[in-house]
């Protein structure tokens, strides 16, 4: 078991050292893509590109997406795609104007969310992601269908804490999500977090999220946000060796989450102000350190929370075995062009 200890005035953690858990299995709860993906010959077989009009790959998609597209919208599929082939399939966008692109695209989506034809369809938004290609939007992707296109999608996410005056000893704030939530109900969260939906830019959804998600107003925001860097990885649980790329459980989604800490004053308490968050709690380093090893948080709030702990100090190699690998994987590089 890890244990938080008081030393020198500062709270520490201990590894048991007949302790085998390692927090690298929270990075494989959210990313189990292999670096050699490539070579696998099931992915080969069963997952096209999607490229840009000027060939630059953006996504992956599914050779049975491809398929069921084509045969549920094929006149709007072909309004937005090529088919190419070669060495590996692909699918390429076939204009060259930003306002046809998401037109066709829009259409395409919407023929295929009136037959429900895939079950992530069902959490529909009328929220947009943007694709990058030169670091500028190349097409907008409504948000319930990215992961079809296996897009690289970008998002917020803020640590909270506070301070004991006296003791100077960190406290979490920590979110339960909405048992009525479509996705990972009833799970713990990270403060604020929310994705970056088109036009807005990063700054701007963290004032936005904070006030809708925390009631945290924005002039409180701006006063004691503080950036602290990204991560990034592939949002993929499959097995790569039994894996045949043939479901929806196999998407394959590019992620980014553009991180801010926020110190709150001990007197300042967040709630929910939405639908969306259940309640709030005061997590100490025990606690938290508990729910990440119990999986509950939801598994890229996981992700963040880690990577927080590390920067905090408070997880290092002398109390991880796997730091290395854990640090590389939370900032992988990605294939396609991105954002910023």
């Amino acid at each position: 078991m890890t244990k938080v200890v008081l030393e020198g005035g500062k709270e520490i953690l201990i590894r048991d050292i007949q302790d085998d858990f390692s927090f690298l299995e929270l990075i494989d709860r959210v990313d189990t893509f292999p670096l050699d993906y490539s070579h696998n010959i099931h992915f080969q077989q069963n997952v096209y590109s999607v490229k840009a009009h000027h060939g630059e790959d953006v996504g992956f998609v599914l050779k049975s997406v491809v398929q069921k597209m084509l045969q549920l919208a094929d006149v709007e599929f072909n309004a937005v795609f090529d088919i190419q082939r070669g060495d590996r399939q692909s699918i390429c966008f076939k204009s060259h104007t930003f306002e046809t692109r998401n037109d066709n695209l829009n259409a395409l989506a919407t023929k295929l969310r009136a037959q429900n034809a895939f079950e992530c369809l069902l959490g529909w938004r009328n929220e947009f992601y943007s694709v990058y290609c030169n670091r500028k939007p190349y097409v907008l992707v409504e948000r319930a269908f990215s992961g079809l296109l296996g897009i690289i999608t970008y998002g917020v996410h803020v640590n909270g804490y506070t301070r004991d005056p006296v003791s100077g000893i960190v406290k979490i704030w920590v979110p339960r999500r909405s048992a009525t939530k479509a996705t990972w109900p009833s799970m713990l969260d990270n403060i604020v977090a929310g994705g970056l939906g088109y036009p807005h830019g990063v700054y701007e959804t963290v004032v936005k999220e904070s006030l809708e998600e925390a009631n945290l107003p924005q002039e409180f925001i701006e006063s004691r946000i503080r950036p602290v860097g990204a991560v990034s990885y592939f949002y993929f649980q499959g097995n790569i060796e039994e894996d045949k790329f043939q479901t929806e459980e196999s998407l394959i989604t590019g992620e980014v989450e553009y991180l801010y800490d926020l110190e709150l004053p001990p007197e300042v308490i967040p709630h929910p102000n939405d639908d969306e968050v259940e309640s709030f709690k005061l997590m100490t380093l025990q606690e938290t350190i508990d729910a990440l090893k119990s999986f509950e948080f939801k598994p890229n709030c996981a992700l963040v929370m880690l990577e927080f702990l590390i920067r905090h100090g408070y997880i290092h190699s002398e109390n991880e075995p796997n730091l290395l690998e854990i640090m590389n994987r939370i900032h992988r590089s990605l294939p396609f062009p991105v954002r910023s």
